[in-house]
């Protein structure tokens, strides 16, 4: 039997309908509890993108590595089986080789400059690692400088340093710039070192001051020095394939969720910094400064920055993203 005209017209409607009202879930993952600006950014995202969707995608959030550790989601992310990760950018460059150029040592002097360079490589960043891993930054969170904290001695100078047990994330390029201060660092997963710490298995590790107060490191470490190497950053980053598979609308809906997420850890963590370096001297941890000697320390890293380029994309595109970076941060 033919349908009448007016419920031929419904029908049709119907399933306009149902196409606009489809649900669509983000699951998102991250290491930090859930007093860290990964956690706040990771909020204001959710929040962002069920406002700008209207309802039409809700974001499940995952605190402390509860899908898996960072590496093991990166590669999930990559494949859609978890949409979305706040990771350390380490954990994301043995996927996508071009991010190393965010790992490269002393590469910005503040947050100031850091904010502006990382704006200024989104896009083209996003240019590359879509094609190499899969993978869309919607925005770059950044933490403050990593910072090194030990239970032995104050480090204030490169000799300082020799014969420290460090832990460093399981990255080459950090580890090349801790070997191009003496020492053979340990590169271990972020959830096991707490553990080692405590037992003894490591002297020291490098991260901002804000997780050395989340993780508690004050219980088990003595010492902390700003090293300034290496300003931390981690992205908002999101499944290419999941983010290919959404209408224009909503890809537009997550893209500026995430860019303003990230806006909002930024100014959680100049605040939590501040914080959290009150509280850690409180609990009785050494906070020494900048090492004496840091000139030795920075002209040592950035003088291997030549052999790192190789595993950052290329010599063309490093040089390219730094001095995209310098120019957009003068």
């Amino acid at each position: 039997m033919l349908l009448k005209a007016g419920a031929f017209a419904l029908s049709l409607a119907g399933l306009a309908t149902g196409a606009v009202a489809q649900d669509y879930t983000i699951r998102l993952s991250h290491g930090d509890n859930e007093t860290n600006p990964t956690h706040i950014t990771a909020m204001a995202f959710a929040e962002k993108v069920d406002e700008y969707s209207d309802g039409r995608i809700k974001v499940q959030i995952f605190p402390s590595n509860q899908l898996g550790s960072e590496e093991e989601v990166v590669r999930a992310v990559r494949n859609n089986t978890i949409q979305a990760q706040i990771p350390a950018m380490a954990n994301v460059h043995p996927v996508a080789p071009s991010v190393g150029v965010l790992l490269l040592p002393y590469l910005f002097t503040s947050s100031e400059e850091a904010h502006a360079g990382l704006d200024a490589i989104l896009e083209p960043m996003n240019d590359r690692i879509t094609q190499e891993g899969g993978l869309r930054f919607l925005g770059i969170l950044e933490k403050g400088f990593r910072v090194l904290t030990n239970s032995v001695r104050p480090v204030e100078t490169l000799e300082d340093l020799k014969g420290l047990k460090i832990r460093v994330s399981p990255n080459e390029i950090v580890i090349a710039t801790f070997q191009s201060w003496g020492i053979d660092p340990i590169p271990m997963g972020w959830g096991e070192v707490f553990t080692a710490l405590q037992q003894g298995v490591i002297d020291g590790q490098e991260n901002p001051y804000t997780t050395a107060q989340t993780s508690k490191f004050y219980e088990i470490q003595k010492y902390i020095t700003e090293i300034h190497y290496m300003i931390w950053t981690g992205p908002l980053l999101i499944s290419e394939k999941f983010y290919q598979g959404l209408p224009p609308d909503l890809q537009d809906a997550v893209s500026r969720a995430g860019a303003e997420a990230v806006q909002i850890g930024r100014a959680a963590n100049a605040v939590q910094t501040e914080e959290a370096m009150t509280f850690l001297a409180e609990k009785g941890m050494v906070l020494s400064g900048p090492p004496k000697d840091e000139e030795a320390w920075r002209d040592a890293a950035r003088g291997i920055w030549q052999n790192l380029y190789p595993s950052v994309g290329g010599e063309e595109w490093a040089v390219t993203a730094t001095g995209l970076m310098a120019e957009a941060a003068k």
